[in-house]
């Protein structure tokens, strides 16, 4: 759970999404799941424990929101982010509800959502690769062990390792998303962001691992703290529990495809 304070919001930079109402049908989100979402959020921050936020991501995806004005703010980490607010008893409203969001738009354009940010700070954050887990997995946080390793580097290949390259598939990186991290990268200066799927095994006792890995060197952007910023920012579009790097292309000769 991400608990921060949100900067005065800005207009996004391009026009806002389609309401639902222009959708092929109506929102309709699960009022037994929005009430409960109304006795959770009463709870007082501070006794907020992980039986709180198991009971509130439990009935966050399909409970009914309103959204905010402007829809989309950034946030303090300079990401965008569609303001959902829990509707006000008795007052009419527009619903939004995120499991229709994730596909109708919030996967195509790159966004997050914020649950009813406050200057106190907002009751939930979800980050974009939040919302892509949700999509594949239906569930925001992976806690199960995974083929990923906890890498976040530059790599190299090392002698004793056996590897394997391939291409990460729909069920790993949707199109989507590949066309928003490619957006990301070319913004910040990589002309033809490519990537590969690197499973290694590796002879020291680790095992078998997997990482998705970028054409992205320090070399790319002159600034090794530039780099880094970028390489950790990456992390955002990513399900929390995927690993990934940065290799120049020529140490996997002809595996590197364009996102």
């Amino acid at each position: 759970m991400g608990l921060f304070d949100f900067l005065k919001p800005t207009a996004p930079p391009t026009p806002a999404p389609a309401a639902p109402a222009e959708a092929a049908e109506p929102y309709l989100g699960d009022l037994a799941k929005t009430n409960e979402l109304y006795h959770l959020v009463a709870v007082p921050k501070p006794e907020r424990d992980e039986a709180w936020d198991a009971a509130f991501l439990a009935n966050v995806s399909a409970a009914s929101f309103r959204c905010g004005s402007p829809q989309i703010i950034q946030g303090p980490d300079g990401f965008p982010y569609f303001q959902l607010f829990l509707p006000e008893p008795g007052v009419g409203f527009q619903c939004y509800v995120i499991e229709r969001m994730k596909d109708d738009f919030l996967l195509e354009r790159g966004l997050g959502v914020v649950i009813n940010p406050t200057p106190a700070g907002p009751d939930w954050v979800l980050s974009y690769g939040d919302i892509v887990n949700f999509a594949l997995n239906q569930e925001f946080y992976t806690t199960e062990e995974t083929p990923f390793s906890k890498e976040l580097s530059d790599e190299l290949i090392e002698g004793e390792e056996q590897v394997m390259v391939g291409q990460p598939n729909e069920t790993l990186l949707p199109q989507a998303t590949r066309n928003v991290l490619r957006e990301y990268l070319q913004n910040n200066g990589i002309a033809t962001p490519k990537i590969v799927l690197l499973m290694r095994h590796r002879t020291n006792g680790a095992g078998i691992s997997q990482d998705l890995v970028f054409n992205i060197t320090p070399h790319d952007f002159g600034n090794e703290t530039l780099y880094r910023s970028v390489m950790q920012q990456i992390g955002w579009f990513l399900p929390r529990h995927y690993s990934f790097v940065g290799m120049h292309e020529e140490a996997l000769p002809d595996s590197f495809l364009p996102l």
